[in-house]
């Protein structure tokens, strides 16, 4: 299996452990219960960014693909995947391009936390790869 994990996974690794940190030091001088709330504003975002940050990406084999997400984590065949494209999301300034995989079943499934960003008609060069390398993992399987 191969393993693809976006580059920004340290930054919100990093990013959840200043927030848990700030919440357990603000916990600790804490006299009454009005005070907790920015503890738990800080440390519940803290908690899901440096727990969830380490697993990011997608892993990828001859069975299929596991996607792992912020908050969730889906795994799809190379049976129930008629192909996998770049979606562009379009915006003011700039635009973002996602992984998307196209099921059998006439559906879609984005991969937000792969996406990239683009300007103009350039698409994302780190999204276009990681979309050919799943294509052709998705072509060679049996």
């Amino acid at each position: 299996m191969r393993k693809r994990r976006p580059l920004w996974a340290i930054g919100y690794f990093l990013m959840g452990g200043a927030c848990l940190l700030l919440a357990v030091v603000m916990a600790a001088g804490v006299s009454h219960v009005v005070h907790l709330i920015p503890v738990v504003i800080l440390g519940v975002p803290g908690v899901v960014l440096t727990f969830r940050a380490p697993v990011f990406g997608v892993r990828y084999g001859p069975d299929g693909l596991r996607y792992s997400g912020l908050l969730n984590a889906r795994s799809h065949a190379w049976a129930d995947i008629r192909e996998v494209r770049v979606a562009v999301l379009p915006s003011t300034v700039y635009s973002s391009d996602v992984p998307e995989l196209v099921l059998v079943s006439g559906g879609t499934d984005q991969l937000h936390m792969l996406s990239g960003h683009s300007f103009g008609r350039a698409r994302n060069k780190r999204v276009v790869r990681l979309v050919a390398e799943l294509e052709a993992a998705r072509a060679a399987a049996p």
